[in-house]
Parts: structure tokens; C-alpha cells; sequence
């Protein structure tokens, strides 16, 4: 506190005198101050709540996005394995058959048994060596090699029980100390009589070749397991540490998915291997013993999350400083309010100087006249500050127009009520301005009117409504701006006989310019394909982007999806140019664009943005830097 003499000033509030019988109007004060702290921090929690809403509801769909592509990759590296299993199987088959056929037409031979295997073995690719067995176990041999004996091993009798089955066994050691795969198919004579097994050998090394041309990244990893979760085969291009073979050390998280649904599923954790946090999916091989697991590594999948939850946790630090900045202002408007209704209470003098202020433009008028017009209204026109007296109000309008419509306010105010409104006012210089504009009759047949500048609030109105519906990046609207443009195109089309034609486009390439060279020449990247899309269209088609390198074109009143072929051949072919980046060269992507056509595909718009995202994951699917219209 700050004593002089008759008075005491608060520190904490310079402007209120703390002394109540001195300022009356204080203890009012402090209440809406006390009410005006209690709604910013209502404000501030109800922002921070919808912040953490956002981000938790932003990572649920890259983590949705992370699955899909994961569960896409497992399906794939499981179709590939699925398909290299039954290539042995049918090898297996035909040793068998041969062996048979050859021994009923000349006698059995060692020489001739080996000649037999190497000539299947040569015919599938990743199979180490294929095996005959009596039906004791004991493997056919050359005469002078020790016969192998395999009677008590799993797959032995799962073949011998099944006969009709492919045997497929755990991770085993055979000989050698060498870990092996082994798949086996009983040998069933003419009678029926089990004869022994045809069984083949798969080393890890050649059922990691099976994964090696998974797309994962640098820090993904691929891995294939028995039905026990024993390590059979991994792929991890970054990982060089030996791979622990025959292990069945997993987290718990992959235990609970598999105990939840065995057949495929999803989850994200650490993998114990190598300590990266991946989201995994996993998948049995077709019918067989086997899981396919693939992981993208977290770190990189969910960084643009990061980066957009970063840039959204700046705009809500600022929209909080704003509040806050705004209460403070709200604030001293309010005090000063009060102190100069005090003042208008004490003396006429001290009305004219709370008239006369700087921010709030204030004029009384006589017949449309100007009576007296305070400094404030003269510098918000561009005025001397004695240069409106006596004029004509119609120099605050722009034109004659506007003049005769604010006639209205005046049959308002004769029936009493206070007139207000938002218009445009004209300066002197010519200039437009906007204003708030509100006025009382005042007992002597004047008008008291109060006008205040919100030029740069409608400004300010302005570049809200434009970043709510255009992409802050590459200026192209979002997918608020797509969606509320593209119902009433949808509607015109069901009635119009014209076709719409709706292009959803993902960027081929895209994510290893990105890592490569960083997140400032991917942002260069995406402003320079978003203008080219924008050079390939009509100005009255769409062109939006809707996610990280996703971009939807709309092609409104086609006559047929024919006509559109050539415009999106040559977007891509412009798409496909290189693109030069600063400091880092030249740089190429090319893209691939799912197409569908309403009413032809769709009738709805979400339906129709359905069918063309799904078209452009059969052209992701197809190779890429492709064209594939939706099915009909």
C-alpha cells in the first residue's frame, strides 16, 4: 500500500481507490472483478478440457490409421508366407508321388532318391532340403551318410495322426545346432498304408526373405512365429543384433491380444526384442500354425500428431493470453465506466470531459444536424476536432442510400426505444469504416448517438471464418470447407442429369521426402502439389486438403466420367514434375487418385468421398501413381 495524504492506493488495482467512503462505486468493482476472474478461469478449464478432447480424439485416428496400415501389411506378408507354405506342400506332394511311381518302374536307389530331391528343391526356391522317411522315422539316405532318425519328433506324428494335413512344426534344431522350420506330408501307399513322411527343411535365413520387402521403415519389424510364439524369422532393416531364435519372450500386450482374438489383432507396446514402442498388428498364416506380426514404430508414425498437437496447444496458449488480455481491458472499461458515471453524478464540467474522450465517438444532432460531436468521433472520421459542428449527418454515410435507410432509427427512437446497430460509416478521406452505431432521443428533441470503431473486430471476423474453412498450410479449403461445399454440388447433380466427380488423392512418395529432409521442405513440398492441383482445374471445382498428403478434387457438371480422364492425367502429370526445394535439391513424388461419380457411385456425400478414398487404396494397391475409378 501506497499512503498519501487522504488516501490509500492498492497496488494490486492501481486504479481503485480503496477507501470506500471516498469512491462508491469500488466495492462494485471489486465484485466484477472477483466475477470476471471466476468466468476466465471457467473459460480457460473449458478450452483446456476441449485441448485434451482434441488430442486425445486426433491420436485415436492415427492410431486407427496405424492399424489399418498394419493390418493391411500383416495381411499382405501373410498372404506371401501363406503361399510359399503351400508351393512346399505341393513339392512334398510330388516327391511323394514321384518316389512311388519311380520305385514301381526300376528298383529303389540311393543315387536315384537324391537325384529325385534336388530336382524338387531346385523348383521352390527358399527351401533348404527335402527329406524321405520310412514309416519307423528313419530318413532315406545315402548309403554312406548316418540315416537321421525323426520317429519322435512332433511333426513326424502330427503327419502319421493327419495324413490329410500339412504337418508344420515349432522352431527346431535338427542337427548341427541350426534352427529349422520343418513342414511334412504323410507318404500313403496305393493300400493306404503309411509309408513314412516327405518333409522339407526352411531355415530362418530363408523365411526372413519372405519379409525383407516389407515397407516398415527404418525402426519397423516383421516377425514371424510358431503357434507358440517361438521366434521363427524377423526383419528389422535398422536392428543389426542377432535374433534370438526359438524364443518365445513376447509382452504381455501381444498375449492379451492373441488371448482375446487368436486369428489377428492389433495393439501397441514396447517390443521387448529391442526396446521400440510399435503398433503392431498380427495375423495367422492362412490355416496354419503360424503369426505374422508387423510394427510401425510410434516415434515417427505418430509425429505429425506431435507436430499438429504442438501448433494446436499454441493456439490455445494464445486464445488464453487473448481472454485474458481482453478481461483486462473488459476490466478497465468497466472501472472506467463507473468512475465516470461517478463524475457525470458530480458537475456538468465532468460530464462534457467524459463525453470528450478518445476511444468512443459521440455526437448529439438536431434535425439530422450536428449539434456537438466529441474529439472521439471526429478522429474515428479523419475529422479537425470542430470541423463537424454544424454538418449535415450525411457525411457519415457513403453514399445516399445508406443515408435514407438510417431514417428508420428515428421513427425508433420516437416511440422510445434506444436504436442500435452495425454499419458503415465514410472518413473523410473516403475511407470506409465499421462501426457500432446506437442511439437515444434525448428530452430537447435531440438524438445522443454513440459510435464505436469495430473495423478491426469485422477484420478480425473475417480471418476467423477464412481459417475455419481453409487449410492454415497451402491456403486450399479443409474438410469443413469440402463438406459444405460439396452437399449442395451432390444435390445439384441428382437433379441436373451433369455428373460430379469426386478425386481423392494421397501422394505417393511423400513420407521419405518428409524424413529425409525434415518437416519445413514436406510443408514446400505439399504448398507446391497443392498449387499445381489448383492449376489442373476449373475455378469453379474444388480443390481441398484433408489430411497430411491427402488432397480431394471435385469436378462439378461433367457430362461423363470420360471427359474428366484427361484433367486428372494431366494433374498427375503435373504432380510428377520434379519439384525444386531449396537447399536440398530436387525432389519427386508422384499419386495415386481414387475417383467416383455421383449419382453414378454415390448418392450421399459421405458416400461418395467412401467409394473414391477406397478406389485410391486399390490404386495404392494396384502400384501407385495410378488413376482407379470406384466400382459400380
Amino acid at each position: 500500500m501506497i499512503t498519501t495524504p487522504g488516501r490509500r492506493w492498492s497496488l494490486s488495482m492501481p486504479w481503485v481507490d480503496s477507501h470506500p467512503r471516498r469512491v462508491p462505486y469500488a466495492r462494485q468493482n471489486y465484485r466484477f472483478a472477483r466475477l470476471l476472474i471466476l468466468a476466465n478461469l471457467l473459460v480457460l478449464a473449458l478450452l483446456g478440457a476441449a485441448v485434451v478432447q482434441a488430442l486425445q480424439a486426433s491420436r485415436a485416428s492415427y492410431t486407427d490409421k496405424a492399424r489399418q496400415t498394419t493390418e493391411a501389411l500383416a495381411r499382405s506378408v501373410g498372404q506371401g508366407v501363406g503361399a510359399e507354405l503351400r508351393s512346399v506342400d505341393i513339392a512334398l506332394l510330388n516327391v511323394d508321388r514321384e518316389w512311388q511311381r519311380l520305385s514301381s518302374l526300376v528298383p529303389s536307389s540311393p543315387a536315384l532318391l537324391r537325384a529325385l530331391l534336388d530336382e524338387q528343391r531346385a523348383l521352390v526356391a527358399r527351401v533348404d532340403a527335402i527329406h524321405l522317411s520310412d514309416a519307423n522315422g528313419r530318413v532315406l539316405t545315402d548309403d554312406d551318410v548316418p540315416a537321421l532318425q525323426i520317429g519322435e519328433q512332433s511333426f513326424f506324428q502330427q503327419a502319421r495322426d493327419k495324413p490329410d494335413l500339412l504337418a508344420v512344426s515349432e522352431p527346431l534344431q535338427l542337427r548341427g545346432g541350426r534352427w529349422t522350420l520343418v513342414l511334412a506330408r504323410a507318404r500313403i501307399d496305393a493300400r493306404g498304408v503309411f509309408q513314412g513322411v516327405a518333409f522339407a527343411e526352411l531355415s530362418p535365413q530363408r523365411l526372413a526373405e519372405l519379409l525383407d520387402q516389407t515397407p516398415v521403415g527404418s525402426q519397423g519389424a516383421v516377425t514371424l512365429r510358431s503357434e507358440t510364439l517361438r521366434l521363427l524369422a524377423r526383419y528389422a532393416p535398422d536392428d543389426d543384433r542377432p535374433v534370438p531364435l526359438g524364443s518365445n519372450k513376447v509382452s504381455d500386450d501381444l498375449r492379451k491380444a492373441l488371448a482375446a482374438h487368436r486369428a489377428q489383432g492389433f495393439f501397441v507396446t514396447q517390443t521387448l526384442i529391442d526396446g521400440v514402442e510399435r503398433a503392431s498388428a498380427y495375423r495367422q498364416v492362412g490355416n496354419f500354425p503360424l503369426l505374422v506380426l508387423v510394427g510401425l514404430d510410434t516415434e515417427s508414425f505418430y509425429q505429425p500428431w506431435r507436430r499438429d498437437g504442438a501448433k494446436l496447444l499454441l493456439l490455445a496458449g494464445l486464445v488464453e493470453v487473448l481472454v485474458v488480455v481482453l478481461s483486462s481491458l473488459l476490466w478497465v472499461y468497466q472501472f472506467n465506466q463507473s468512475r465516470q458515471q461517478h463524475r457525470l453524478a458530480q458537475s456538468e464540467a465532468e460530464q462534457r470531459a467524459m463525453l470528450d474522450n478518445e476511444l468512443v465517438g459521440i455526437v448529439r444532432l438536431r434535425q439530422r444536424r450536428v449539434v456537438w460531436a466529441n474529439r472521439a468521433l471526429a478522429g474515428i472520421l479523419g475529422y479537425a476536432p470542430d470541423e463537424l459542428q454544424g454538418q449535415s449527418s450525411r457525411v457519415f454515410y457513403p453514399d445516399d442510400q445508406a443515408f435514407e435507410r438510417t431514417a428508420e432509427a428515428y421513427v425508433e427512437l420516437a416511440s422510445g426505444r434506444p436504436y442500435r446497430t452495425q454499419l458503415q460509416m465514410a472518413r473523410r478521406d473516403g475511407g470506409l469504416i465499421w462501426v457500432n452505431f446506437s442511439g437515444v432521443q434525448l428530452p430537447n428533441g435531440e438524438s445522443l448517438w454513440i459510435v464505436v470503431d469495430i473495423s478491426s473486430v469485422k477484420a478480425s471476423e473475417a480471418d476467423a471464418h477464412h481459417l475455419a474453412q481453409h487449410d492454415i498450410l497451402t491456403g486450399l479449403p479443409n474438410r469443413l470447407a469440402l463438406l459444405t461445399r460439396l452437399a449442395p454440388a451432390v444435390r445439384a447433380a441428382q437433379t441436373s442429369g451433369r455428373k460430379l466427380v469426386v478425386a481423392y488423392l494421397d501422394l505417393d512418395g511423400f513420407k521419405p521426402v518428409n524424413d529425409t529432409y525434415g518437416h519445413e521442405a514436406g510443408d514446400r513440398l505439399l504448398c507446391e502439389v497443392a498449387r499445381r492441383i489448383v492449376s489442373s482445374v476449373r475455378a469453379n471445382d474444388i480443390a481441398a486438403r484433408v489430411g497430411g498428403d491427402e488432397f480431394v478434387v471435385v469436378l462439378d457438371d461433367v457430362a461423363s466420367r470420360d471427359d474428366v480422364l484427361p484433367v486428372l492425367q494431366r494433374m498427375l502429370g503435373l504432380i510428377e514434375q520434379p519439384v525444386p526445394l531449396l537447399g536440398h535439391g530436387v525432389v519427386q513424388v508422384s499419386a495415386s487418385l481414387g475417383v467416383a461419380v455421383c449419382p453414378d457411385q454415390a448418392q450421399g456425400v459421405d458416400e461418395l468421398l467412401a467409394a473414391a478414398d477406397a478406389a485410391m487404396y486399390a490404386a495404392k494397391r494396384s502400384g501407385k501413381a495410378r488413376i482407379e475409378f470406384a466400382a459400380a
